[in-house]
């Protein structure tokens, strides 16, 4: 199936750039699994929770700073890989772009925990997680994803994720030590984010140039539909963690986190997939329906091994006094195929494919009822409330973009 989609050198490019992304997502995702034992019999699940508590706030922030860059920076940079001077201004504009966002964040940021006591209580809770989606989300990942060369971000992926995880085991011993959980997050952020800014400079002679006022509107302007898209499901998506927080305890947080971080590890083979075809979508779209059905068939694979095996996980991860974590993960193992039906169909068909508006008002019209009605099962239900709202949104994300897709189809 996959000797149908590509060519020999295209072949080349995406192999390399598929086994690049594994390692990458794959410690992205696989760092937490490995830290959350520990982390859970160090710190305690209402530590726990309280980190992830501030991270969902902060995540929110995440979203802007990206402003959709990883859609509209990767295809830009994808189809202008080849001229210098034009990739010098992509990646100018793009930065600059994100670094004003960052500001903006920082500052709006400030203000809430000024304003609100309980955030006041752990200050530096929240800023030395601020600091680290701050950092993550400057991380310029759309331009090796357009150049579709990712093995130099891997390996320096690769190197911090390798420090934090011994630095975690070494700095973080008992319950006290939750405050450097985010703070060594933030610096191996830091640090990724730096290096990254050398090797674009160095290996691809791509310079950073001033970007006009007029080149960062129109950057803005061009990416609202990518950003609408991708800020919208964390209304729903950080809002059950958020709201849990808020409404319940910690400890149902930590347990809800814990569930949705397996989760999610499973569904970042989605993203791999997505990201290494999209720079490759974006010139050849008729090959999307091969594309597709490596998509769903990995997904229903995915889904249907994780409730099988939620239990046989949920000991391994967290040993048996945690059993109940495995429930929350097969009731929401469906969620895995949702996500690969909607990548398959928004991000890389509906974003490419002239789509880009009728990508936003999906997620941006599902988000905000699933916002809604997140508020009102989680106020009413609590845990169970949470896990129902998001496989709602879920699906229907899924089904909208899969029927665009369908009425695209026709009309072409």
């Amino acid at each position: 199936m996959i000797r149908k989609l590509i060519n020999s050198e295209d072949k080349r490019r995406l192999v390399g750039n598929f086994f690049s992304l594994v390692v990458l997502r794959g410690f992205q995702f696989l760092i937490p699994l490995i830290t959350l034992p520990y982390l859970v019999r160090t710190i305690g699940l209402v530590n726990f929770g309280l980190v992830n508590f501030a991270l969902s706030l902060a995540i929110y922030f995440g979203a802007v700073i990206q402003f959709g860059f990883g859609i509209t920076a990767t295809r830009e940079i994808a189809r202008n890989r080849d001229d210098k001077a034009k990739l010098s201004q992509i990646y100018s504009v793009t930065l600059m772009a994100s670094f004003f966002l960052a500001v903006i964040s920082i500052v709006t940021f400030g203000l809430i925990l000024m304003i609100v006591d309980d955030f006041n209580q752990y200050l530096f809770l929240y800023l030395f997680t601020m600091a680290f989606v701050v950092f993550q989300s400057l991380f310029p990942i759309w331009f090796f994803q357009g150049m579709e060369d990712m093995k130099y971000i891997t390996f320096l992926s690769l190197g911090t994720n390798i420090m934090f995880l011994i630095s975690l085991f070494f700095f973080v011993r008992q319950a006290d030590d939750f405050l450097l959980v985010p703070l060594l997050n933030a610096i191996a952020a830091f640090i990724t984010f730096l290096v990254s800014m050398l090797v674009i400079k160095k290996q691809f002679d791509v310079k950073f140039i001033l970007p006009k006022t007029q080149e960062i509107k129109s950057t803005y302007k061009n990416g609202y539909n990518a950003f609408a898209s991708q800020l919208a499901p964390n209304l729903y998506n950080n809002s059950a963690i958020f709201l849990l927080g808020l409404f319940t305890n910690n400890t149902l947080v930590g347990l809800y986190t814990a569930a949705t971080k397996v989760i999610d590890a499973m569904i970042s083979f989605a993203y791999i997939l997505s990201n290494t075809f999209l720079p490759y979508l974006s010139r050849n779209l008729h090959k999307h329906k091969i594309f597709q059905k490596v998509m769903l068939l990995s997904g229903f694979v995915l889904s249907i091994s994780t409730f099988i095996m939620a239990e046989w996980i949920t000991v391994s991860l967290f040993s048996e006094d945690n059993l109940e974590v495995a429930n929350y993960i097969q009731w929401l193992s469906i969620a895995i195929f949702f996500g690969f039906v909607y990548l398959t169909y928004n991000t890389n068909f509906l974003m490419i494919a002239g789509g880009e508006k009728i990508g936003r008002n999906i997620s941006l019209y599902v988000s905000s009822v699933a916002f809604l009605w997140t508020i009102i099962l989680t106020c009413f239900f609590g845990i169970f409330g949470a896990i129902a709202s998001l496989l709602l949104a879920r699906a229907a994300l899924s089904f909208l973009s899969f029927f665009f897709y369908r009425k695209a189809l026709k009309q072409s």
